[in-house]
């Protein structure tokens, strides 16, 4: 009798530790696979921003290389005097011009040569049918200037026509097309996408136009350059036509007659292209990716450039089975430990079943706690016999997958760092700046105290990048954001706004006399040389100065006020600083020029 209760006790002990330990291992996978799938779509949507703010930044970079490049004497001088009839056979235009031509040639070579997704440089011309009176092209990894009779006439292109129309330092984007112009140096048809602007005389007329055609695959091989290898990037226009796609056939579709459409190959992405939503991720399990899944994050991107098409959609994929090959080698621990769990639940429970009961409860209790998301608790693990060993596999499982998702948690911190930083100087960025500007002007409104800001802007700074190129304005950047950084106080704040501008966040309360030292201690470290290359670059800055509540108690305010500060400290002959609240006639920033000069 005693037998057959312990025998049934423990068949029924044996049974129910069965159970309990598929529950716990199809909780603990399902837990895991849920979180790893979201984890990975949040860190595509992530990536998927970080890179068109990047594509923006790219943009935007591209626009004030025009900028120097249009506004630059030679430009204005190459289009003076137009070509004579017999000039494209070699009787040419007169001296200067032709030294301006030969001049801003150069300038296109180094700004090609640091720029290697630029595939042409040209400078056309408004008069003689939009005659090309500067072009360089880019013939694999060598550049060619085109000359004579290879100069074409493309007034009849839109980026001429549309470029004409525009102000002076605006900006033309086309569409994004295959290239078909006749330019037998630039081999191949690459995706391209061209960016004008206007060269305007001093009476405000547009003479003509500096257009630079950007390759596409180059360009976003240098964007994508920091992704995972395993992300897939695509690429439409605002109507869904694909541009960039990892199957080059399904790219360009109306070029060959055949549009093809991302909202096509994938569904959901229709609420992005008609602008119901600004982004989507989803799951791609069928059709051509039946096979292969893959997990997508596509959002729009738009500009305020002058174009024929200022939306695109972009996106970026990631094969579903890496994303679930963690959540299979969970799955794998998680089947061994249940084979152990039963087979010890079998032998225990038939030789001692009241106590196997407590520590498979206990363990069961802690699986369940784990795939809730909770701490699992105690467990046995001094035990020797095969529960103990039961309860370390489970111990190893949970540091296994916390340690995953801490992997992922800190993947995520790092793209959140890059979208609130400056990636050049590492200084908080425009936006992380405003949120601490705004946290301090609350708590200056709730509990009293002042917000004191300095706006900076270098002097002379566009020389710099003028004579020695980006990269030696760049290295000043990044030495001037660490000398801005040493100099001021643990709880003081520095930001790189964008170009040549910073600004400082005061962390406390501090008065007129403190802040005209730190502004005055601020000029003087900017004003010292960096030694570069073997060259000493040196800058000046023009600091506008504001503060709560005298200058407002908003961060608008607060920026607003600072800005014209600045302003008036350049007009009052830059070098020097200018406090906002001063500002009645504008003779607060030559006050300070004569104290402390």
């Amino acid at each position: 009798m005693k037998r057959g209760i312990a025998l049934k006790l423990g068949l029924l002990l044996s049974s129910l530790g069965v159970l309990s330990a598929g529950l716990t291992g199809f909780y603990a996978y399902q837990a895991s696979h849920g979180l790893l799938i979201d984890a990975a779509q949040k860190e595509l949507l992530t990536s998927t921003r970080v890179l068109a703010r990047r594509i923006t930044g790219t943009r935007e970079e591209i626009a004030r290389n025009l900028q120097v490049l249009a506004s630059h004497p030679a430009a204005l001088a190459a289009l003076k005097t137009p070509s004579s009839p017999g000039s494209r056979s070699g009787a040419g235009p007169s001296a200067k011009p032709a030294e301006a031509q030969q001049q801003l040639a150069t300038l296109f070579t180094g700004m090609a040569t640091a720029n290697p997704a630029y595939l042409q440089l040209r400078l056309i011309s408004a008069a003689d049918f939009g005659l090309e009176r500067v072009r360089i092209d880019r013939q694999g990894a060598a550049l060619r200037q085109v000359s004579g009779d290879a100069l074409q006439e493309k007034a009849h292109f839109s980026y001429v026509a549309e470029t004409l129309k525009l102000p002076a330092g605006a900006t033309y984007l086309s569409p994004i097309s295959l290239n078909h112009e006749d330019a037998a140096n630039v081999g191949p048809s690459p995706p391209t996408l061209q960016l004008a602007m206007p060269v305007i005389d001093a009476k405000g007329a547009a003479r003509g136009v500096v257009v630079v055609n950007v390759n596409l695959n180059n360009l976003f091989a240098l964007l994508a350059a920091d992704l995972p290898e395993t992300f897939r990037l695509f690429l439409s226009n605002g109507d869904g036509d694909i541009l960039i796609h990892p199957d080059v056939r399904r790219t360009f579709g109306f070029d060959r007659g055949r549009r093809m459409l991302v909202q096509d190959e994938f569904a959901p992405t229709a609420a992005v292209v008609t602008g119901r939503q600004s982004h989507v991720v989803f799951e791609a399990a069928s059709g051509m990716y039946a096979e292969k899944p893959l997990v997508l994050a596509f959002i729009e991107q738009s500009t305020e450039a002058r174009s024929n098409g200022n939306r695109m959609i972009l996106g970026l994929g990631q094969p579903r089975d890496l994303v679930l090959g963690q959540a299979r080698q969970l799955g794998q621990e998680i089947l061994q430990i249940v084979a152990a769990l039963c087979l010890g639940c079998l032998v225990l429970a038939i030789v001692l079943a009241r106590a196997v009961t407590r520590p498979i409860n206990a363990i069961t209790d802690a699986a369940q706690r784990f795939a809730t998301g909770q701490v699992p608790g105690r467990l046995p693990l001094q035990r020797s016999d095969e529960i103990g060993g039961l309860a370390r596999s489970f111990q190893q499982l949970h540091g296994l997958v916390t340690a995953q998702l801490a992997e992922l948690k800190k993947s995520q911190a790092e793209l959140a760092h890059l979208s609130q930083h400056d990636a050049l100087t590492g200084l908080p960025n425009r936006r992380l700046f405003q949120a601490k500007l705004d946290a301090a002007c609350i708590h200056s409104q709730r509990y009293g105290g002042g917000v004191c800001l300095l706006f900076i802007d270098l002097d002379r700074f566009k020389s710099i990048n003028d004579h020695f190129g980006h990269e030696a304005g760049d290295a000043l950047l990044v030495a001037l954001a660490e000398r801005l950084l040493a100099m001021m106080r643990e709880g003081d704040t520095v930001a790189r706004l964008g170009g040549d501008e910073f600004v400082v966040l005061l962390g406390a309360s501090t008065t007129e006399a403190n802040v005209t030292a730190i502004a005055q201690k601020l000029l003087n470290g900017i004003s010292r040389a960096v030694r570069w290359s073997g060259l000493e670059l040196q800058v000046g800055a023009s600091i506008g100065i504001s503060r709560s509540p005298q200058d407002g108690v908003t961060r608008a305010e607060m920026m607003a006020k600072a800005d014209q500060a600045m302003y008036a400290a350049k007009a009052a002959g830059r070098g020097v600083f200018s406090f906002s609240s001063s500002m009645t006639d504008g003779s607060t920033a030559q006050t300070q020029q004569a104290l402390f000069r």
